[in-house]
């Protein structure tokens, strides 16, 4: 097993803490480059699978780099997890599992595919437009029309240049940022 960092702990008892004042929340991460945020889902899909057997988790990525890292982290924190991919790229096409792996440009188009998840977890979360029709805005309005869930994003950069911060404005998908760990604090602690 894993021994969690200080501010990893902290991360995942955000997300929970909120949560349980906002069950229907859509929670943001903000942890820095190369702190770890591979491990902070793994870690927080293992949690979500013991609390409720039956989740179904999807994990989004905008590159198969990062399909295979949150992959394999996943698998590192918790063999045997219920995980497959779903990744062009990668040239793996799973939708069943409970747990999916995937990269958007994979899946935009594939919601009912997918069928209904309890958990979208967005990596790279700055990425995803305030507005307009995109990949990531299409796949999540296909799984809403499928049945209700929740979304947690995670990011280096919690800020757009167009649009601002990602949990403002009227149509954000994140309600608020819950936790930050900074470049700052990674110098500090000696993690970066």
């Amino acid at each position: 097993m894993f021994e969690s960092r200080h501010y990893q702990s902290a991360a995942l008892d955000a997300i929970f803490d909120y949560w349980q004042k906002e069950p229907d929340g859509n929670p943001l991460v903000d942890l820095a480059t190369g702190t770890g945020k591979a491990f902070v889902i793994a870690a927080l899909i293992r949690e979500i699978m013991q609390a409720a057997p039956g989740a179904r988790i999807l994990m989004l990525v905008h590159v198969r780099e990062l399909v295979r890292q949150n992959f394999e982290e996943l698998l590192r924190y918790w063999p045997g997890a219920p995980a497959g991919i779903n990744s062009a790229g990668l040239g793996r096409r799973d939708v069943r599992a409970p747990i999916i792996c995937a990269s958007i440009q994979s899946v935009h188009k594939h919601a009912a595919a997918m069928g209904p998840r309890d958990l979208v977890i967005v990596d790279e979360a700055h990425l995803l437009p305030q507005s307009g029709d995109g990949m990531y805005r299409k796949l999540i309005a296909g799984l809403r029309a499928i049945g209700e869930m929740r979304i947690v994003g995670f990011t280096a950069t919690p800020f757009r240049l167009e649009c601002g911060r990602l949990d403002r404005g009227d149509n954000r998908l994140f309600d608020r940022t819950v936790y930050s760990y900074g470049i700052a604090e990674g110098v500090r602690d000696g993690f970066l």
